[in-house]
């Protein structure tokens, strides 16, 4: 009973965390877009495409009334979050349809190119992270320096136009334009892996150097412990926890929408809506978007946390 009292205590601490989190995030974001010198109503009555005639200061009026726009800042947040509330994300102001419906036809796309780009990351990282750990200053571990950094140094842009430029137009294997399908996905996953692995190599390649170097692994070599007991019962162990934790970092990271790729890859997801959103100025898109991003970052974070509890129980005793 003690236990679940313990658990229940936790679960509700990190649900206010949350909640508190997720206002103070949304409360910015809507800040700073109701400072911004657009008018929301001015865009809703134009449209995506514009409007080749001037519009009335008087039916601009009109569409704040519609809108709620003539209400003080804060009585606007507080109607727009009591709409969120009962799932209500409000109306994209250049489509017309409902931003949560938006925000769900366009996730999907991103979430499947996340979960492949992620599952390739760590099955190519980890590992080789390992090895150069353990064979450090020799050739493999060489290479994979050389790459990480130029992986890092390489702006997302840069590499997307050149593999746009070398496998769409020069050799003519692969879409210019990502359909959602497996061969249209190669071209932004393929980025998202060089970008993510380049700085995961490295970091599981520290933090293995790190552990390795600790007095624990010296008294193990010296009561003569084979290096590979020492590594997979010992090192692996208690290297895991940071490994998980960036794992869950990159994937927060790639489900926010990895926007520039999604965009000059014309991937249909969150990044490229995000993207299309902002240009368009078109505020509950982007008020939406936020809030899914946010959302999932917390979402991911919890379930690292449980995660690393479960590998390591002093985490979970240590933060009772």
């Amino acid at each position: 009973m003690k236990h679940l009292g313990t658990v229940c205590k936790k679960i509700a601490l990190s649900a206010v965390q949350t909640l508190v989190i997720l206002t103070g995030i949304t409360l910015i974001t809507f800040f700073i877009l109701h400072i911004s010198p657009v008018n929301p109503a001015e865009i809703y009555i134009m449209g995506s495409g514009g409007n080749v005639g001037e519009v009335s200061q008087e039916a601009i009026e009109e569409q704040e009334k519609k809108m709620g726009l003539d209400k003080p800042f804060i009585v606007q947040y507080a109607n727009w979050l009591n709409n969120v509330f009962h799932g209500d994300l409000g109306t994209s102001m250049t489509t017309s349809k409902p931003v949560k419906d938006e925000i769900i036809n366009h996730a999907g796309p991103t979430v499947v190119l996340t979960a492949v780009a992620l599952l390739i990351t760590v099955l190519i990282s980890i590992p080789l992270g390992i090895y150069c750990a353990v064979n450090k200053d020799k050739a493999l571990d060489n290479f994979a320096r050389i790459f990480s950094f130029l992986g890092i140094s390489m702006p997302s842009f840069f590499i997307s136009l050149m593999f746009l430029w070398l496998f769409a137009l020069k050799l003519q294997i692969l879409p210019v334009i990502a359909q959602r399908s497996l061969k249209g996905m190669v071209l932004p996953a393929a980025v998202l892996i060089i970008q993510c692995s380049a700085k995961y190599i490295r970091q599981v390649r520290a933090v293995i150097l790190e552990e390795m170097n600790k007095e624990y692994v010296m008294g193990a070599v010296s009561r003569g412990v084979s290096e590979r007991d020492i590594l997979f019962k010992h090192v692996l162990k208690n290297a895991a926890v940071p490994i998980l934790t960036w794992c869950g970092t990159y994937f927060g990271i790639m489900l926010g929408g990895a926007a520039v790729i999604e965009t000059i890859f014309s991937w249909d997801g969150m990044g490229k809506l995000a993207v299309e959103s902002v240009m368009r100025l078109d505020y509950y898109m982007i008020q939406g978007f936020v809030l899914w991003t946010a959302v999932m970052f917390l979402a991911v974070n919890f379930a690292v946390d449980v995660a690393c509890d479960i590998i390591d129980p002093r985490l979970k005793r240590g933060r009772m």
